[in-house]
């Protein structure tokens, strides 16, 4: 019973809501790594919950060198995504409006939870959406 009063405690103080709007750090909670000096943050948004369960929504915008995209398409399951399904993500930062000339990509797994990653042909930008919940 002792434990008890010791845990539940401790599982309200550790949780606190996460919110992160500088793109390196944004960067760094997606990869889990500092950005490469050729890959630059432009824009972010990340929002954690408070939960144990690490319910996330994160937006980023990103310049980056196509070899940097293709090895993480490679890395992540990605494919290219034909269904027009932009209504799916809601609440975007007024920053977060991928141009027309984007490839829009999802997870290759029947477990979609709507996360988008739309690569810029042009501009070597890439706008990534990701959900967790």
């Amino acid at each position: 019973m002792l434990k008890l009063f010791v845990v539940i405690p401790f599982l309200f103080i550790s949780c606190s809501e996460k919110n992160i709007n500088n793109p390196d750090e944004v960067y760094e909670l997606w990869l889990g790594e500092k950005p490469l000096e050729n890959i630059n943050p432009i824009n972010g948004n990340y929002w954690q919950s408070a939960h144990f369960t690490n319910e996330y929504i994160l937006f980023l915008e990103v310049e980056a060198h196509k070899k940097f995209w293709e090895v993480f398409v490679k890395e992540h399951n990605l494919i290219v995504d034909t269904l027009d399904n932009s209504f799916l993500i809601s609440d975007k930062p007024d920053w977060f409006h991928p141009p027309k000339n984007t490839i829009k990509y999802k997870i290759n797994d029947s477990f979609d939870q709507g996360s988008r990653y739309f690569q810029d042909t042009i501009n070597d930008k890439i706008y990534i959406y990701e959900i967790q919940l």
